[in-house]
């Protein structure tokens, strides 16, 4: 019984090893629930800018989902505020898998001023931080009404892997609020939800679980 019970756990190991991975959220703090090391009104895993005049910050005021959401406002001229997140730098997360497909989804209440717009993009970036895959970036210049809108972008392909810097690829968005180059010009956007769709190349613990497999099989 007990050669039994252990040759059970060794085939279920294996399985588990050699599963495919699958499409999954790879998105950190979407929801911006989390704050990050610089207080409440920063968001964990975002990067945050804004220009003068402007702000980028984690806010419980209008939020789509839960109590946070994350606020950008770009007050002219030519001003923009913006978050962005990086899945391996910024959520530390394992490469994207070669020939799989990565995709964002985000809510927004957009509300632009004169010459006011909002942009987005989701790309793919290697070791360096270069491009190898990038959605371009759409250009919002109508309000959402008052209420939460969702804004999607891709499906990317990811490449196959190469020498360094392409032996890594990590998932890049980028939402963006900019005003025009008058006085009197803002762009202002209220951003939840936020959802990245992808895929990992196989976890190390993976790969030591079918190690461990075929070992115990050896020694059975």
């Amino acid at each position: 019984m007990r050669s039994f019970g252990i040759f059970t756990c060794v085939a279920a190991l294996f399985a588990f090893a050699v599963v495919p991975a699958s499409a999954a959220l790879i998105v950190g703090n979407g929801g911006f629930e989390v704050a990050g090391p610089g207080g409440p009104t920063d968001s964990d895993m975002w990067n945050e800018g804004a220009g003068a005049g402007s702000l980028s910050e984690r806010d419980s005021t209008n939020p789509e989902f839960g109590a946070w959401a994350h606020h950008i406002y770009a007050g002219g001229p030519a001003s923009s505020a913006a978050i962005t997140q990086n899945s391996i730098a910024n959520v530390g997360l394992a490469s994207l898998a070669p020939g799989s497909t990565v995709s964002l989804s985000f809510d927004a209440l957009f509300n632009p001023g004169p010459g006011g717009v909002m942009i987005y993009r989701i790309g793919i970036l290697n070791a360096v931080g270069g491009y190898v895959a990038d959605s371009g970036f759409a250009t919002i210049v109508s309000g959402s009404g008052g209420v939460y809108q969702n804004f999607t972008r891709g499906p990317l392909t990811v490449p196959a892997f190469g020498a360094y810097p392409n032996d890594a690829y990590a998932a890049f968005v980028e939402i963006v609020v900019n005003s025009a180059a008058f006085a009197g010009s803002t762009s202002e956007a209220f951003i939840d939800n936020v959802q990245i769709e992808g895929t990992l190349v196989p976890e190390p613990a993976s790969l030591l679980l079918l190690g461990l497999a075929s070992l115990f099989i050896r020694r059975r």
